[in-house]
């Protein structure tokens, strides 16, 4: 069923490459957008290099930490469930902040691709799994979503020119063998593709203005509200983001918040339970919080 269009639609734009920002600003306007005034929101967005975790995921078994840590990518845990991606300037992050009855993850999905197919003459196609496909199933764009209190936002990925060396490397764990867990695992793609492959030279803002023109279709009035760098975290326009933005960068919620794990090593199994190591039988590890940066 095609939804009817909404009366005012507000379309953001975070000029903040910060992903911690981003996040935190993703998760205030889903608290706190006006649903009665604004029926559909938009956030665009970019990061500087990094690892999103699903909330209900293990960054030891999700991320080369090692490698992030070298290379200067975060490492960072969501809010929201699904598996882990890799975010860096050349890729486009939409978040389609509704209510819950206007929540439709195809629906936003066929638009993105639509509006892409029409205007860039690309092949993308959705699979069942909302994913986003170039020929090849070569993977373009993964996506998430949170429901809450008759809110919900749907959000995805959507790679332009992204670093797939990087990208491949950031999200292979050297301990994926040893770990036993209930966590959520990432389904990897058969492979993963970009939309410079196949429209050489796009960039990541002619892509955003290609999905505003989108999603601009669908409301009777929209306004495009461009938020600076120093205005994300503003405490005067956004109550409560500041604890949130600390929150996204705290050891308690990247770590302690990691489902309970068995680690198998040379000695024998460990296991880790909110991230705090209980008992040791390595002479290499002490009894504590897990570190994040561990080897075998």
């Amino acid at each position: 069923m095609i939804a009817p269009r909404a009366r005012l639609g507000t379309i953001y734009l975070s000029k903040s490459t910060c992903l911690y920002k981003n996040l935190a600003l993703e998760e205030w306007l889903f608290r706190n957008h006006d649903l009665e005034k604004s029926e559909e929101s938009v956030l665009l967005w970019s990061n500087t290099p990094s690892v999103v975790i699903g909330r209900y995921q293990n960054p030891w078994l999700e991320a080369n930490i090692n490698f992030c840590e070298t290379r200067e990518i975060n490492v960072v845990r969501r809010f929201s469930g699904g598996g882990a991606v890799f975010h860096d300037l050349g890729n486009l992050n939409i978040s389609v902040l509704t209510n819950q009855k206007r929540h439709n993850r195809i629906r936003n999905l066929k638009l993105v691709a639509d509006q892409l197919n029409a205007l860039l003459s690309t092949s993308v196609e959705l699979n069942s799994r909302d994913d986003l496909l170039l020929p090849g199933e070569r993977k373009v764009s993964g996506t998430a979503a949170r429901v809450a209190r008759g809110r919900a936002y749907h959000h995805l990925t959507l790679l332009v020119d992204t670093d797939l060396t990087v990208l491949s490397r950031s999200l292979k764990s050297p301990l994926t063998s040893l770990i036993v867990t209930n966590a959520t695992r990432s389904v990897r793609a058969k492979a993963v593709g970009q939309l410079n492959q196949d429209v050489p030279g796009i960039t990541t803002k002619e892509v955003r203005d290609i999905v505003i023109a989108g999603f601009g279709k669908q409301n009777l009035e929209t306004q495009i509200l461009e938020i600076t760098e120093d205005d994300v975290i503003n405490e005067q326009k956004r109550p409560g983001i500041t604890q949130t933005y600390r929150q996204l960068k705290s050891d308690a919620w990247l770590i302690e918040k990691t489902p309970n794990f068995t680690l198998s090593l040379p000695e024998g199994n460990v296991l880790i339970e909110k991230g705090q190591l209980l008992s040791s039988i390595s002479p290499t590890l002490n009894v504590g919080t897990f570190p994040l940066n561990f080897t075998v």
